[in-house]
């Protein structure tokens, strides 16, 4: 092979003078670079720039303050283990006596009675733990307002009144649950499982599967998981077989055949009776005005104001409330005026469902844009004032035979961080009568991630308005395994503890109900009305 010769192209040597040059920049570049790495170090400094919590800070801290609320929640669970039902407490074998009785009580003063509870033999009960309902009332007046009850853990409770009104009044006092039935529905929620088939429908537009869902899917097939990344909420559905898990329309439950309860438990439930009133030893009392007992004056009703209980009461079928001045809201031309120019966002149940449907029955003008499906999305206009009215179902889960549709939206954190928000923002939240079932954890867990997108919401945009509305009691012939107003009760004492120190409005619907003696899901439209009455006097005050 014959050799090639390679000529190599060589530059001219470097003068002293670039030599130096470069040495030069060198170094300038290496002082530059470590003052940089330095300075970098000094704003590292925990104290000055503290890093901003990730994820998984943020769910550490969620995890904490969750165990934190059902650690104070469980003084109102008796650990109680006795299933004879002739121990049990009974209503109809127990006593309510008043305590300090005079002949007339003046409007405004605190009246207080005693419980004495008794078992199915008439001997007086030990320990506490019985789930009591009280109220006040006055028939001919359309009056009436919830009681206190303090439980003493022997036996024996108080219950305190505040008498808002001057007349003849009843006390009423309701044994909804004994605490030995208290107990096995805890039991029963915290570690009963399969009380609900949930069924996902999956469609396009020449297809239609169903398949199993859950909150989770204990299997080794392949799964749809529907996950809030940010809040680590999710539930899935076995996967169908041809469709993607993108096409997941709607979902629906019925009832499971598993049994949840022991049998001797079983059988304690089945036999005992719910809201069984309990016999006064005295009669109606005596309520007078008094002129040296001049009712304190509210002000008006403004976001992140403590909602005490009592709330309010009932007159001639109107709610006035405690701590905050209201309009009544009668007249559609005041609740025209005060929605003008607003979009309302309802997200929740069908309880705050009721909202949209007052309002449009209510006010001529704000109309439905289409006819849905009753858990639908509902969008009402009134196009001349410039009034929207939307509601969007609660994600998964959603206890109904009849389709809860998805298009109404996973999770209501999700909802709140894609709003703006802005002055004419408002946001009224309802969530917890699809969540009684299931462990307390789950319902605490939402709302907390409820709270955060709020808290969020709120930082980008601090002239939004947003409200919580507490769960209503329900029929007395529900399903008490899981839908018990025990579980409502003590979901609303969560509400209450997670919300603490938030800037929103509470409407304690609670209240409206056991004040005027409604045991009804959804209730009447006097008490939707009310609702609504308060609602709107936190956006449009006495002197709007």
């Amino acid at each position: 092979m014959a050799a090639t010769d390679i000529t190599l192209n060589r530059k001219p040597p470097l003068s002293s003078s670039n030599k130096k040059m470069i040495l030069f920049l060198l170094l300038v570049g290496c002082f530059l670079y470590i003052s940089w790495l330095q300075l970098g170090k000094w704003f590292d400094r925990p104290h000055l720039l503290p890093p901003s919590p990730g994820l998984h800070d943020t769910a550490t801290l969620t995890e904490a303050k969750v165990n934190e609320i059902l650690q104070a929640l469980k003084r109102h669970i008796p650990a109680v283990n006795q299933t004879q039902l002739e121990l049990t407490s009974s209503g109809a074998h127990s006593l309510v006596t008043l305590m300090n009785p005079k002949e007339n009580y003046c409007v405004g003063e605190m009246v207080s009675v005693r419980v004495e509870m008794n078992d199915f033999r008439g001997k007086p009960k030990t320990y506490g733990g019985d789930f009591i309902l009280a109220r006040i009332h006055s028939p001919e007046l359309k009056a009436g307002a919830a009681g206190v009850p303090e439980d003493f853990n022997n036996g024996t409770y108080r219950v305190n009144f505040t008498l808002f009104w001057p007349g003849s009044v009843k006390v009423s006092v309701l044994l909804m649950h004994s605490s030995e039935v208290v107990s096995s529905l805890w039991q029963t929620r915290e570690f009963g499982t399969d009380k609900f088939i949930f069924t996902g429908t999956f469609h396009n537009s020449t297809l239609q599967e169903t398949s199993r869902c859950d909150i989770h899917l204990s299997t080794n097939e392949t799964v749809c998981e529907f996950k809030d990344e940010r809040n680590q909420e999710s539930f899935s559905c076995f996967k169908p077989k041809t469709l993607p898990c993108e096409t997941l329309h709607y979902t629906r439950s019925r009832n499971s055949k598993a049994a949840c309860l022991p049998d001797a438990e079983n059988q304690l439930l089945k036999r005992s009776k719910v809201g069984v009133t309990i016999q006064n030893e005295f009669q109606d009392i005596t309520v007078v005005t008094c002129k040296d007992r001049v009712p304190q004056a509210v002000g008006k009703c403004e976001l992140g104001m403590s909602s005490p209980t009592p709330s309010g009461f009932f007159h001639s079928g109107r709610w006035s409330s405690s701590y905050c001045r209201m309009r009544s809201f009668q007249n559609v031309s005041d609740m025209n005026q005060c929605l003008q120019g607003k979009q309302v966002y309802l997200l929740g149940d069908s309880t705050i469902r009721q909202w949209i449907e007052y309002s449009t029955y209510k006010l001529n003008d704000l109309k439905y844009t289409s006819k849905t499906e009753a858990k639908a999305p509902k969008l009402a206009i009134d196009k001349r004032r410039n009034i929207t009215m939307s509601w969007k179902m609660h994600g998964f889960p959603c206890i109904s035979y009849s389709p809860c549709f998805m298009d109404g939206g996973i999770y209501i954190a999700q909802e709140l961080d894609r709003l703006a928000g802005g002055e004419n923002t408002v946001i009224a939240i309802s969530v917890g009568q699809h969540l009684r079932p299931f462990p307390l954890k789950f319902y605490v867990t939402r709302l907390m991630n409820i709270k955060q997108a709020v808290t969020r919401l709120l930082q980008r945009s601090p002239l939004t308005r947003v409200f919580v509305k507490s769960e209503n009691t329900r029929e007395l012939n529900s399903e008490i395994i899981w839908a018990s107003d025990w579980h409502g009760h003590l979901q609303n004492l969560a509400l209450r503890e997670v919300f603490r120190g938030v800037k929103v409005g509470f409407i304690d619907a609670w209240e409206f109900n056991v004040a005027a003696n409604s045991f009804d899901l959804h209730p009447n439209r006097n008490i939707v009305h009310n609702q609504i009455a308060l609602f709107l006097s936190y956006l449009c005050g006495p002197s709007f």
